[in-house]
């Protein structure tokens, strides 16, 4: 059997900027690696004031840097536009909604679409008051996709989904819950992780994706991140967050 296709999204736990966990998890599978496009500071939500959005369209790979740019629906477009032969336009097609395009963009034609897609992301919304995290998941899953403002973590993550269903429909999604953290960060307190944690599983729950809950079961406690780089795992606590995730990927995947 030819090795799996491995595509990962997500925040600075993910991204090799700064912990690296994705392309760990991507070894640990022993995966072919498309991309590890997870950035730094990156919000799941999209940055808006009211209901007026200003993340900007972005394929440019932003720095370890907290800004608008810096977002999930950024990281889709990048991973759509290494999937699309080079030249070709960079299209989708959901299935109730018709077709999109990211006007002007052709492919890069880095690779395949994945067979796995593991995304990661949410330890940073609140960090900004554009980007809160506020539980209307009910009502975003009441909406048609082309009404999703991802101005909020449950439309954001929808959007990102059904995209990616959209334009990779035999990729297998795993979506993780946040870690827990040791911080005075209010964003990051356990109640506010918590209420990230909800939305991500409900929003995957209805949309038939698998959630690896690394909120409850990957063993980083508030305890264990005291300890253990507050945040951001350790070396050790990288090496079983990654084997954790791969393990519960391997449990479910069918290739």
């Amino acid at each position: 059997m030819s090795r799996p296709v491995f595509a990962c999204l997500g925040d600075s736990i993910t991204s090799d900027q700064v912990t690296g966990i994705g392309t760990v998890v991507a070894r640990k599978l022993d995966a072919q690696l498309l991309g590890n496009f997870a950035c730094g500071y990156a919000t799941c939500s999209d940055w808006h004031a009211g209901e007026a959005n200003f993340s900007p369209i972005s394929l440019t790979v932003p720095d370890n840097t907290n800004t608008a740019d810096n977002v999930l629906s950024n990281q889709v477009r990048r991973l759509l536009k290494a999937i699309t032969p080079k030249g070709q336009p960079v299209t989708w097609r959901h299935p109730l909604c018709g077709e999109t395009s990211l006007t002007g963009e052709t492919g890069s034609g880095l690779g395949p679409a994945p067979d796995i897609i593991y995304i990661a992301i949410s330890t940073n919304d609140g960090n900004q008051p554009y980007n809160l995290p506020v539980d209307d998941t009910d009502a975003v899953l009441r909406l048609p996709y082309t009404m999703l403002t991802r101005n909020s973590m449950a439309s954001a993550l929808r959007w990102a989904i059904e995209t990616l269903q959209s334009a990779c429909p035999y990729a297998q999604l795993f979506v993780a819950t946040p870690l827990q953290t040791w911080t005075d960060l209010p964003w990051m307190s356990y109640e506010t992780m918590l209420v990230k944690r909800n939305i991500i599983v409900k929003v995957c729950r209805a949309l038939g994706v698998k959630v690896i809950d690394s909120f409850y079961e990957s063993g980083f406690s508030r305890l264990i991140a005291k300890d253990h780089g507050e945040v951001h795992p350790d070396d050790g606590w990288k090496e079983n967050i990654a084997s954790f995730v791969a393990a519960r990927i391997k449990a479910s995947v069918t290739l």
